[in-house]
């Protein structure tokens, strides 16, 4: 699979969700199908990487091309103290990965208004499924890329406890090497439980 979309720049054509919701929403509803898809993909990838702040001004499109890309990457590898919970009610690591990625949806008109809701959904959840058995095909090569990630951050970063340190990604590996291996069904069940979950929550004064 193509993962173009995932590449890190400062500046791109296009727009965020954000910026096409106000500034050109007849290009959100034209192209809204190929969105959904694509933040099904990049739903997957936070989910298993701890990727966090997937909000819709973190996401840039170019219809152009058609390629939603993720802009920012700053907090990568935040991953769940204990991913055995993570399809457990209430895991507040799901809730912050749902509430962030498929509020995105909401951005877009005729899913709001409940117009193509069910075509926009299964879209996302689509994209959702494609990437999680990706990643599953690429597992090995990508649990490498966590740890040369991680060597590329000690390099780069300040002086620390390199034992310790290669300890944590170890952790950090073994916790995505699970993530990897849950059932997508069931994780995509638990995301949207997620999602009502936290909007649910009485809203603080």
């Amino acid at each position: 699979m193509n993962d173009l979309s995932y590449t890190v720049m400062d500046r791109l054509p296009g727009y965020t969700l954000n910026e096409l919701m106000y500034r050109r929403p007849e290009l959100l509803e034209e192209h809204k199908i190929v969105i959904s898809y694509q933040l099904g993909l990049h739903t997957a990838f936070s989910y298993v990487f701890g990727l966090r702040d997937g909000y819709q001004s973190n996401y840039v499109f170019d219809p152009v091309t058609r390629i939603l890309t993720r802009i920012d990457k700053e907090r990568f590898l935040e991953l769940p103290p204990n991913p055995d919970k993570t399809l457990q009610p209430q895991d507040p690591y799901t809730q912050e990965i749902a509430s962030c990625e498929l509020s995105n949806l909401k951005y877009m008109h005729s899913f709001r208004e409940g117009v193509d809701r069910n075509q926009v959904v299964d879209a996302l959840k689509e994209g959702f499924m494609d990437k999680y058995d990706d990643i599953k095909n690429k597992k090995q090569d990508l649990l490498q890329l966590v740890t040369h990630t991680r060597d590329t951050w000690l390099k780069l970063g300040p002086s620390t406890d390199v034992q310790e340190y290669e300890k944590e990604t170890q952790k950090l590996a073994s916790t995505v090497s699970f993530l990897v291996d849950q059932d997508p069904k069931r994780v995509w069940r638990r995301l949207v439980e997620a999602k009502r979950e936290v909007d649910s929550r009485p809203e603080t004064p």
